[in-house]
């Protein structure tokens, strides 16, 4: 926008939003505008192709306000459609693409997805410092997804502590090429946390953020 010519600097114009943000809203742009018409030079008026240029401006900064508010109450509801999603699942078996998994003493099932044929699997649990505290082969090398029930023993046969771990699969096919693959955990939902970051269940695997589910309602 061009420079408003001709306004009494000893005029005082009512207040705006720009004291208070940095940002030209709105209602500080008509208020220019307005201005602009109340002070121009009657001999020399501003140009009417300008001044059209000026309100195409405002009517575009009005629309663009309106998106960013239809977007936030898009937001909005999304975010109230996953909480409520979240606490239907209360009671169900889900299974999340996750590594990392919670394990209190009872046998927990794991799971890892292939993406094609594999010709060896290993599946590796760590610690929080990432020591290798158990490996473990399954037998089920074909593309999809697999599951078994782990009792939480270590590499020397003894029961780990129960606690936070993490699943890392590797998996490659008979030219020792590495097959694309990712861990997953399966676990029945107890309740559901609902914080600001967006729902995430608590389940018997862990904590799983909604966005990680990728099945609800499945047979443990």
């Amino acid at each position: 926008m061009s420079a408003i010519s001709g306004i009494d600097t000893g005029n005082s114009l009512p207040a705006t939003s720009t004291s208070d943000n940095a940002s030209m809203g709105k209602q500080d742009f008509l208020l220019l505008l307005v201005a602009q018409l109340e002070n121009q030079d009657p001999m020399n008026p501003e140009d009417a192709t300008e001044f059209t240029s000026q309100l195409a401006q405002f009517s575009s900064l009005e629309q663009l306000e309106n998106v960013n508010k239809s977007l936030e109450g898009l937001s909005t509801m999304s975010s109230e459609m996953e909480r409520m999603s979240a606490l239907g699942l209360i009671g169900t078996v889900v299974i999340a693409q996750k590594e990392e998994f919670s394990y209190n003493g009872e046998p927990i099932d794991l799971g890892y997805e292939l993406e094609a044929p594999a010709d060896d699997v290993k599946l590796y649990i760590l610690n929080s410092t990432g020591a290798t505290l158990a490996t473990l082969s399954p037998t089920e090398n074909s593309e999809g997804q697999h599951f078994f029930e782990w009792d939480g023993a270590s590499d020397a046969g003894m029961p780990l502590e129960p606690g936070d771990y993490e699943l890392v699969v590797r998996a490659v096919d008979e030219d020792d090429a590495i097959v694309p693959s990712k861990s997953l955990i399966r676990g029945l939902v107890y309740g559901v946390d609902l914080d600001p970051d967006g729902a995430s269940l608590e389940t018997t695997a862990g904590p799983v953020k909604m966005s990680k589910v990728e099945k609800a309602g499945v047979s443990l």
